[in-house]
């Protein structure tokens, strides 16, 4: 987590109007927060089987439905459905969704006593039915923390690069609880790796998408692990030159393969096993056979200390085993950490 997000003013007054009292860290205080709830509410049930059964669950019992939009008839019908029972926030829906607004939630004004008090609607039409499972979840983590009883909506909305740091922290809940190591554990079998993943996606959570299934599951495996995404880029400096120089170059700079984004999770934090964010992949590494088309498979035993920064920092000596993928038209590598003499 980012260090601004836990020094965020907003954050931490979030924090206190939830009732917590924070450590330095509001944003795991927030999310032991949302914790002992979702716990609280579980103890209610024993038919969630599934990840997405516990999504519907944990949705119903914090009070909302979910209405999804596959085709503009959809949203015209559920947009008349709902102001012939007298929501009149309703009029203007079909003006609210676009490229960047993949859900919104309204708390409902005139509804039957047994009615939900909130419905979330989903825009599921075209490529954004890959997202949908996630948005979902961005929907109820705002009903996680909600305290201004006076809101009557909230959005999920797609910018990254100025989004407001409640919509980071609600991603992060997103994050966590749609790949909910407490429904994960038990279905592991064995070691990490693709095929497991794709199990695990279709059998606890088909709806989700397959790179959020990777993270996801990636984040919460209880071993130590790393995801990478790889592909040729330049170092940051090189880079930066270009901006700032055009293509003045004697010599113009010649992309690499390397690990353009990385998801490492907590359990290889804690021991820590890392890989920085656009790292050159050694050249030794299968990694490259399968960038490079010979396979759309490969693994192997190979070394942490082959790894090293744009200066010259070698990481330290560490026996892992790496799996690459081929997936999607992308090169995607599993590094799994030993800890025996191999």
């Amino acid at each position: 987590m980012s260090s601004k997000l836990k020094q965020s003013d907003k954050i931490w007054k979030l924090a206190k109007d939830l009732g917590i009292k924070t450590s330095n860290d509001p944003v795991s205080d927030i999310l032991i927060f949302c914790e002992k709830r979702i716990k609280k509410l579980l103890k209610e049930t024993t038919d969630c089987s599934s990840l997405s059964d516990f999504l519907y669950w944990v949705a119903n019992k914090l009070g909302t439905s979910f209405e999804e939009i596959h085709s503009n008839s959809d949203l015209s019908e559920i947009k008349k459905t709902y102001l012939e029972k007298g929501e009149k926030i309703f009029a203007t829906l079909d003006q609210e969704f676009s490229d960047e607004v993949l859900g919104i939630t309204y708390r409902r004004s005139n509804r039957e006593l047994w009615e939900p008090q909130f419905v979330s609607i989903i825009d599921c039409r075209g490529s954004n039915a890959k997202k949908a499972y996630y948005t979902k979840w961005h929907e109820v983590a705002h009903l996680l923390i909600l305290t201004n009883q006076s809101r009557l909506c909230f959005m999920r909305t797609m910018h990254l690069s100025d989004k407001d740091p409640e919509e980071v922290m609600i991603d992060i809940i997103a994050g966590k609880f749609g790949f909910y190591n407490s429904f994960i554990k038990p279905h592991i079998n064995g070691e990490m790796s693709f095929e497991q993943i794709d199990s695990l996606k279709q059998s606890l959570c088909p709806e989700a998408s397959n790179l959020s299934s990777l993270i996801g599951f990636v984040k919460a495996w209880p071993e130590p692990c790393i995801l990478l995404f790889c592909k040729e880029g330049l170092k940051k400096s090189e880079s930066k030159q270009i901006i700032q120089c055009g293509f003045n170059f004697n010599v113009l700079p010649v992309p690499a393969l390397r690990a353009v984004k990385i998801t490492v999770n907590e359990s290889a934090k804690e021991k820590n096993i890392v890989i920085f964010e656009n790292m050159r992949v050694p050249e030794q590494s299968i990694i490259h056979t399968v960038h490079n088309g010979e396979t759309d498979y490969a693994e192997a035993l190979e070394d942490l200390s082959w790894w090293a920064t744009s200066s010259g920092d070698i990481l330290p000596k560490h026996k892992i085993l790496v799996k690459a993928k081929n997936y999607w038209g992308d090169t995607y590598a599993l590094i799994i950490p030993k800890f025996y003499d191999a």
